[in-house]
């Protein structure tokens, strides 16, 4: 990464043009949690947090304007550092780690082998055996998102069915901007979540269910919307506002920064 920056600010012709644009975002060789992104449309550089993404954006105006970028991001480190600051710790996916799952702590667990891995309840442990270190977080992930869409399938077919429609796909991902979309096709609703949402308590996960399903009757946000999505889940209020105050939270899980 340091000789790729040098040449780029040195001129260096190889280093110019789209195989050089393919190199971005760059993260920060002092602070990973700064990136910065190129933007062609971009007039000015700018910082941007992205609180999702535990991440600061420094938006690059064209190649020529990444030393200056830099500069810039070094001038404004302990601004930065105070909205980096802000951010719930992060909970990542390692061995004796305690994360959030259904709104509760469990602790992470890595005995040795390749057996399944499983979720004790009654102890709330997360086991996941792991032949080494580097394939931990990645079963561990695996594993919420199989939980997530588990949930979240049935969550979806259930608040459906009480509004007469029908779900063709539930899909879980990793989604930084929205907690869940919706759209139709063919009279079938397809819904995206995060899968994140299995980290929160389960009345959160149901509501983001429901407010989906909604989007099946109303595809926008009008009185009517919520007025059907009051009808078929009673915690509307209380749930949206456990998101908004948590919503961080749930970022921080799997976080390394």
């Amino acid at each position: 990464m340091a000789g790729f920056l040098s040449r780029l600010k040195s001129g260096d012709a190889t280093m110019r043009g789209p195989a050089v644009k393919d190199r971005f975002p760059l993260r920060d060789e002092d602070d990973p949690r700064v990136l910065y992104v190129l933007s062609d449309r971009a007039r000015r550089i700018s910082i941007k947090v992205k609180t999702a993404d535990r991440e600061v954006h420094v938006v690059v105006p064209g190649l020529r304007a990444l030393k200056k970028a830099q500069s810039f991001a070094k001038e404004q480190r302990d601004w930065i550092n105070v909205q980096l600051e802000t951010l719930p710790p992060p909970m990542p996916f390692t061995p004796g780690q305690t994360i959030l799952f259904q709104g509760q702590d469990y602790q992470l667990l890595s005995p040795a082998g390749t057996g399944r891995p499983k979720i004790n309840r009654a102890t709330h442990k997360i086991i996941v055996p792991s032949p080494d270190p580097e394939s931990f977080p990645g079963r561990v992930r695996r594993l919420l998102i199989r939980e997530a869409r588990e949930e979240l399938t049935a969550a979806s077919h259930h608040y459906a069915d009480k509004l007469g429609k029908t779900v063709g796909k539930v899909s879980v991902r990793d989604q930084s901007s929205r907690w869940g979309s919706c759209i139709t096709r063919n009279g079938e609703g397809h819904i995206s979540y995060s899968w994140r949402l299995i980290c929160a308590p389960p009345f959160v996960l149901e509501y983001v269910a429901a407010h989906e399903c909604a989007h099946l009757v109303h595809d926008d946000h009008s009185k009517a919307f919520w007025d059907c999505c009051h009808s078929i889940f009673d915690e509307v209020k209380p749930a949206t506002k456990w998101l908004n105050k948590n919503g961080a939270t749930l970022h921080a899980i799997g976080a390394e920064f």
